[in-house]
């Protein structure tokens, strides 16, 4: 067994195992014992209706008229019971595959939430499209797991009760079957093995193609005003062309296997006529039990050559795993539950070992003998830096383009951990930061002002928030505070960033931190924000320009690129 092997195999068992041993656990082995039963019923219904088909089948061949009307009767009353049975198996099944779906894309949620994984995951350039991964491959995970085993437990059913009939009537078939099918299996996976990475290539192309369509449509005044229509139809069309050209592979390799599994379909269900027709014609054995064995022997081809009929699905499957594998395991890789003590005992027994940067929560701001660096480690953008900033104090980060003055934002907040050192500040529930670009989450004017702590608060508390930042007249502009519209496109930067500041001063957390977050305002709204957050004493530190932003701050801590910094009291 190879290494892709064994870690499919790992992957799929930690994907599969924690839904059947969880909470649900009850509900979902009733369920699947229900569809069991439910299939179980309607392939011993099968069994004992092959004997009503072949004396059917005989009483046709000898012109037996009672008999034959007998037996119809009986095929119809069979077929009106099963057809119930029938739809409620695929029912059950459905639901079964439905609650594991939805526990699934909750559990998946849950870390990627925890510890601010989605910051990971959204920057390892190894997951593509996560947004696919919880959507659409969980989906297709649940679907095709539930099928799947229901398809094998039902097999394994149908194995025991047809084998019987047909060792009844040739033991021979039976050898002929057990060799046609493991020969078939072999060689499936032997010709579509290759199949399982051009599936992974395709779902990763098709989800490129529409992530640039989402870019499209949420960059559309943008691409207008640059007039980059051009050359987004050339990436758009260089994507859609990459997606087809791995079409063109997969359709290719799904062609070679169709060669083989046609053949095998079409040659399989003649041999009970090759091995049992010299016993007719010789009068051995009567038609309806020729009928009755190339029945139970495409029955069972079809239960136990599920690798076969399935291998396509099987490829993308495989593929389907490895995606969501890989998200889990960058999802839970560096939590902090383990991180600081085990990082602290190694570098005690290895001085030279790779460390992380160790926070401190406290009521207070400060950085003790902080190396940061970049995720991959290759720069260096602060080296044994150390300062406080003391509560009433504003604190200005400068510099030129690229130094890292967002980097240390970064920091602060716990997403970049690379290097050394220590940072002391307090809880996350005590700090907002305030990016460039406001992020306006989907919801009303209310859920904007209240996001991310804060609870209901009435109109006139929202209002005074509002003309604070000097947005009094937005209600009467949207239509009042539910209202719920494309803010990115109604607002100008300018007004988001005033509504970031109304966020801000609403949830009035101990420390601001602002990331050039007035850049886009006049001298005058700056000013006046500015004064707010003072007036709220609300401690602040922030990235942007010294000669506008110096006034508002007592120390500016200057990077100077190459790890090099200083600070110094205005």
């Amino acid at each position: 067994m190879n290494r892709f092997d064994r870690l499919f195999w790992s992957r799929l068992w930690r994907l599969a195992k924690p839904y059947w041993v969880s909470d649900q656990k009850f509900v979902a082995y009733g369920l699947l014992a229900l569809t069991i039963l439910l299939s179980g019923s309607i392939k011993a219904g099968n069994v004992v209706f092959s004997y009503v088909n072949r004396d059917l089948m005989t009483a046709l061949a000898e012109r037996n008229a009672p008999v034959f009307s007998h037996k119809i009767l009986l095929v119809i009353i069979y077929n009106v019971v099963a057809a119930p049975i029938v739809a409620l198996d695929a029912y059950v099944a459905a639901r079964l595959m439905i609650n594991w779906r939805q526990w699934l894309t909750e559990q998946f949620l849950g870390k990627s939430f925890h510890d601010r994984a989605f910051y990971r995951i959204s920057s390892d350039p190894s997951i593509d499209n996560p947004d696919q991964r919880v959507s659409e491959d969980l989906l297709t995970f649940a679907n095709f797991t539930v099928g799947f085993v229901m398809q094998v437990l039902q097999g394994l059913v149908t194995a025991a009760s047809f084998l019987v009939v047909l060792w009844l009537i040739s033991p021979m078939l039976v050898g002929v079957l057990a060799v046609c099918v493991g020969g078939g299996s072999i060689l499936t996976i032997v010709i579509g093995r290759p199949l399982i990475g051009i599936n992974f290539a395709q779902r990763r192309r098709e989800a490129d193609f529409r992530y640039a369509l989402v870019g499209l449509r949420d960059n559309a005044e943008a691409i207008a005003l640059y007039g980059g229509e051009r050359r987004e139809q050339g990436e758009l069309l260089g994507r859609l062309h990459a997606a087809i050209r791995n079409f063109n592979l997969l359709i290719s390799w799904q062609r070679n296997l169709a060669f083989f599994t046609y053949a095998y379909d079409f040659l399989l269900p003649l041999l009970p006529y090759f091995i049992l027709a010299p016993s007719f014609f010789a009068g051995k054995i009567e038609f309806g039990k020729i009928t009755q064995a190339s029945g139970a022997f495409i029955t069972l081809r079809t239960s136990l050559s599920i690798i076969i009929d399935q291998f396509n699905s099987l490829s993308n499957f495989a593929a389907v795993v490895r995606r969501l594998g890989g998200y889990l395991e960058v999802a839970e890789k560096g939590q902090l539950a383990h991180a600081t003590a085990e990082i602290i005992s190694a570098k005690a027994i290895h001085p030279d070992i790779e460390t992380q940067i160790e926070t401190v929560e406290a009521p207070r701001l400060a950085v003790e003998r902080l190396t940061l660096k970049t995720p991959d480690n290759r720069k260096t953008l602060a080296r044994a830096m150390s300062f406080e900033v003391a509560a009433g104090e504003g604190l200005l980060i400068v510099g030129e383009s690229g130094v890292g003055k967002t980097s240390m934002l970064r920091a602060v907040a716990g997403l970049w951990r690379s290097g050394s050192g220590r940072i002391i500040r307090p809880p996350r529930s005590a700090m907002i930061f305030l990016p460039q670009r406001p992020y306006m989450i989907l919801g009303s004017l209310r859920d904007q002002l209240c996001y991310p702590h804060a609870g209901q608060v009435t109109d006139d508390e929202l209002l005074a928030i509002l003309k604070m930042v000097n947005l009094k007249d937005l209600p009467e502009r949207l239509g009042g505070f539910d209202a719920e519209v494309k803010w990115d496109d109604l607002l100008s930067l300018g007004e988001q960033q005033q509504i970031a500041f109304a966020r801000l001063l609403f949830n009035h957390p101990e420390y601001a931190f602002l990331d050039e977050a007035t850049s886009a305002l006049d001298a005058g709204n700056e000013e006046f924000l500015y004064d707010c957050l003072a007036s709220a004493k609300i401690n602040v530190v922030s990235v942007g320009d010294r000669r506008r932003l110096s006034r508002y701050h007592h120390k500016v801590l200057e990077l100077l690129g190459d790890g090099d910094w200083r600070i110094s009291s205005r």
